[in-house]
């Protein structure tokens, strides 16, 4: 249970979908996402919520 709960805290590697490069901070990325109904709406820090529902995350070079 307290392992669940330390990896539940992590940081998220956000990582192109195209040339698996991670996205590092300040670096600007495209994202498919389909969005949810409203009782669905993901809410969290934006690179666990990317990284859980988005369908591609593009670097600037593949985009």
């Amino acid at each position: 249970m307290l392992d669940k709960l330390k990896n539940y805290f992590k940081d998220v590697n956000l990582v192109c979908s195209q040339c698996g490069k991670a996205i590092e901070h300040g670096e600007r990325f495209a994202v498919s996402l389909i969005l949810p109904e409203e009782k669905n709406m993901p809410v969290g820090q934006l690179d666990k919520v990317l990284a859980k529902r988005a369908n591609e995350i593009l670097c600037s070079k593949c985009r």
